[in-house]
């Protein structure tokens, strides 16, 4: 049985260390960041780039 976590929470929290830990602890696992998926320059948050976001980070679940 597969099974998916997701984190989430304010910047600066630990996300992202919670998770690398969680990889080590977990067989056969693998951590998903979504941050990259925003990193983009320039930085503009439209509906066109929020849906692709949203698409592309479907795509890889």
């Amino acid at each position: 049985m597969k099974r998916l976590y997701m984190i989430g929470g304010p910047m600066g929290v630990g996300k992202t260390a919670a998770c690398r830990q969680l990889q080590q602890l977990l067989d056969r696992s693998v951590f998903l960041d979504g941050d990259w998926c925003w990193d983009a320059h320039p930085f503009q948050v439209t509906e066109e780039t929020r849906e692709m976001v949203l698409e592309n980070i479907a795509f890889l679940l």
